[in-house]
């Protein structure tokens, strides 16, 4: 791969993650996202399932 394919490489990687967070921001909103903290109280502690 030359240099020139490599930089291409990287710009369209760049621009697709870049269409995916802009289209999260669309359907999402940028205030409506979950804290992963409040995920994790609402699931029980391992050890409530090994039991």
């Amino acid at each position: 791969m030359t240099e020139m394919d490599r930089f291409f490489l990287a710009i369209m990687v760049s621009a697709v993650l870049l269409l995916i967070v802009a289209a999260d921001l669309l359907v999402n909103g940028p205030g409506l996202q979950e804290p992963t903290a409040d995920i994790a109280r609402i699931l029980p502690p391992a050890g409530a399932i090994i039991r």
